[in-house]
């Protein structure tokens, strides 16, 4: 597992926290996802033989949030 910290602009409160939680933690690979609004990130483990950085950013962009780069 690899760890991976995006910076995410857009959410607003710990809804969409718990928004980004749940739509990442149903992905097969993804573990241990944390998000904080006030912080501006999203903090995540990862198995990259099954899913890659860019494809998350693009789940986290889905919900309506940016990531930055």
């Amino acid at each position: 597992m690899s760890d991976l910290t995006l910076k995410v602009t857009g959410m607003t409160c710990g809804g969409c926290e718990n928004a980004v939680k749940r739509a990442l933690s149903m992905i097969d690979g993804i573990q241990d996802v944390t998000a904080s609004h006030s912080g501006h990130a999203v903090t995540l483990k990862f198995d990259p033989a099954k899913i890659s950085p860019a494809a998350i950013a693009r789940r986290i962009e889905l919900l309506g949030y940016h990531v930055e780069a």
